[in-house]
This record gives structure tokens, C-alpha cells and sequence, in this order.
């Protein structure tokens, strides 16, 4: 006769490996209801897991790339901001010296100081910084790109100093021109001085770039232009979006200015007048009607950065809505399965229970 051997030892083995595993499925059932994501999602995937990794990777260079942008619009927008203050101040000055332009002034003076709060207004504009980035310093981001107008310790002498020399050499030695030819000879001298030279090298001691401006040069040392600053806020897209201290507009507007704070134009003689206070009006407003129209550029430039910034949060949405049916878990159906998992284990734990309390001398 046989007999099938019981062994409530293997029995109660076997129930304990299937609650643990049942407690292990509980967890992660847990995780998944709180996370609303599967545990394993390589796992649950299957072969699907290659397309959720491409667009994880897409959704990550998405994300890098609105960060880019809110960057460069954050930068356009101080940009904008300085440039429309240094039009604001600029013209405020320009119509102020234009009244001299019929006749000589006895209010020389008073324009004169009125350039000079200008002209400090200005350069600390042209210093504006984003973080540790100066904005109209070219590639030259680490470092202000205007020098002070009373100088600093980086050697050369003060800017205006630079100035007042150079229109003291073409006067004769004077401190400002006595007859028209002087003042000839001193816009002469000043155009020179706020021109920039291919290459560097080649440009006169104390010259505009490098005894006003120490960012980056016009033209590379062997010669060509040097590289703007530009943004790249698509894979596609690259804008040129640098204003520079050194652009043309902003050496005519800063000689226009210069010129009006360098010198007492109320103590000049008739002869040299008219011609000076002419030509630093034409400086002035030369240079504030480039600046306008590259302000209006700027303007389109950052419209379409935010443009483009609209397409990638567009697409960010899209891709985390396809990101989460993949990955995603149904809080109804994890919910449920929670319960059915508490059930089985409450199931289990008793059954294991009641084999543990079965004795031989309980049927003897």
C-alpha cells in the first residue's frame, strides 16, 4: 500500500516564499501608486523600452535647449533695457547741445557737466553685466569692457585724459581749439583716436580699444574681423544677437559725447566754435540713430527667440504626455491590483498560520 508523505514543514516553506514574494509585489505596487510610474519600466516596456529611451534623450535636449533660451532672453532683455537708457540720456544731451548751434552758449558750462553725468551714465551701461557676463563686452564675457572715465590701475592713462590730450596736440598745445583749423585738426585727431585699426597691433599708443575699451577687439590679431557673440536656441538656429562697446554707433556716440565733456564750449574762441559743437552734435546724432535701429533689431531678434522658446515647450508637452502613456501607471488599476495583493497575502498569512498549528497527537 502507499502512502503520499505530508510534510507540514515544506508546506509552510513553500507559503512563506510565496508571501514574501507577495510582499515584494505589494511594495512596488505601493511605489507605483505613489510614483504613478511602473517600478521596472525596462521590464513592463519590453521591446518598446528603445523608443521610450529616444524620447527621454529628446526631452532632456528639449529641456537644455528652453533653458538656452530663457538665457539669451534674459541677456537680449538687459541688453534692451541699457540700450534704451543710453537713447534716453543720449538724446536727452543731444537736444540740449543742439540749442548752441545757432549761436555760442554762455550755459557752456553747464552742458558741459551735463555730458560728463552722461558720459559716467553711459559707460556704466555699456559695464552692464548678466551674472558674471558683461553684455557688450564681445567674446570677452569675464571682464567690463568699458575702462572708468577717471582711469583705474590698469596702466594706461584716464580715458579722459586720452581725450583732452589729443585735442590738446592738435591745438597747439591749447586746451581746446581757437580757430577753425584747430578744429579741424582736433576731429581729425579725434576720429583717429575712436577709430579701431586691422590688426590691433597696428593701432597708436592709448587708442580707442584698449585706452577707453578692453573687450574684445574689432579684428583679430592676424587680421579679420573678430567672432560675435550668438545664441543657438535651436538645433537649427543660430542668432547673432552681440552689441558690442566697440560697434561703430557706440565710438561716434561716445566721441559726440567726449567731445561735449572734454571741453568747456561757453570759453572757446567765435572762430573754433561753431564747427566743434556741430560736429559733436552730427557725432551724437549719428551715433543714436544707429543705436535706435539696432535696439528695434534686437527687438525682432528676441521675438524670435521667444518664438522658438513657444516650440520647444510646446514640444516638451507633447513629448512628456507620449513620455507618460509609456512609463505611466493607471491609479485605478494600481489601486486595485494594491487590494488584490493585500487579499492574497492576508490569504496566505493565514493559511500558513493554520499549518503551523497542526499537530500528529490531533488526530491520534
Amino acid at each position: 500500500m502507499l502512502y503520499n508523505a505530508l510534510s507540514t514543514l515544506g508546506m509552510s516553506r513553500k507559503l512563506q516564499g510565496t508571501m514574501a514574494r507577495q510582499q515584494m509585489d505589494l511594495v512596488r505596487a505601493n511605489e507605483e501608486m505613489a510614483t504613478l510610474v511602473h517600478a521596472d519600466v525596462a521590464a513592463t516596456l519590453g521591446a518598446s523600452t528603445g523608443r521610450d529611451v529616444a524620447l527621454r534623450n529628446l526631452f532632456d535636449r528639449t529641456e537644455e535647449y528652453i533653458k538656452t533660451t530663457d538665457l539669451l532672453d534674459g541677456r537680449m532683455d538687459m541688453m534692451d533695457s541699457a540700450m534704451t537708457s543710453i537713447l534716453a540720456s543720449g538724446n536727452d544731451l543731444l537736444a540740449a547741445a543742439s540749442t548752441g548751434l545757432g549761436q555760442q552758449s554762455p550755459t557752456g558750462t553747464s552742458l558741459q557737466i551735463r555730458a560728463r553725468g552722461v558720459l559716467d551714465q553711459v559707460v556704466s551701461l555699456l559695464n552692464a553685466s548678466a551674472g558674471n557676463v558683461y553684455l557688450f563686452a564681445g567674446t570677452a564675457l569675464d571682464q567690463p569692457p568699458m575702462r572708468n572715465v577717471d582711469g583705474d590701475d590698469s596702466g594706461p592713462p584716464a580715458p579722459m585724459q586720452i581725450v583732452r590730450d589729443a585735442i590738446q596736440a592738435a591745438s597747439g598745445g591749447n586746451p581746446a581749439p581757437t580757430t577753425a583749423a584747430e578744429t579741424a585738426a582736433v576731429v581729425t585727431a579725434l576720429d583717429a583716436l575712436f577709430a579701431v585699426y586691422d590688426p590691433p597691433g597696428s593701432a597708436p599708443p592709448n587708442s580707442f580699444e584698449g585706452g577707453l575699451y578692453t573687450g574684445t577687439t574689432a579684428y583679430q590679431a592676424g587680421g579679420g574681423a573678430s567672432p560675435r557673440v550668438s545664441g543657438r536656441p535651436a538645433d537649427s538656429a543660430t542668432i547673432a544677437y552681440g552689441v558690442q562697446a566697440n560697434d561703430p554707433m557706440m565710438r561716434e556716440l561716445l566721441e559726440g559725447i567726449y567731445m561735449l565733456a572734454a571741453v568747456d564750449t561757453s570759453a572757446m574762441s567765435v572762430d573754433a566754435y561753431p564747427d566743434y559743437i556741430k560736429t559733436a552734435v552730427d557725432k551724437l546724432s549719428g551715433g543714436l540713430g544707429t543705436l535706435r535701429e539696432a535696439t528695434a533689431q534686437l527687438g525682432i531678434q528676441r521675438a524670435q527667440v521667444a518664438t522658438v522658446a513657444e516650440q520647444h515647450r510646446t514640444q516638451k508637452s507633447i513629448l512628456n504626455l507620449q513620455i507618460d502613456n509609456l512609463e505611466g501607471v493607471d491609479p485605478y488599476e494600481a489601486s486595485t491590483r494594491i487590494s488584490q495583493l493585500e487579499a492574497q497575502l492576508d490569504a496566505t498569512a493565514s493559511a500558513t498560520a493554520r499549518i503551523a498549528k497542526l499537530r500528529l497527537s490531533n488526530y491520534l
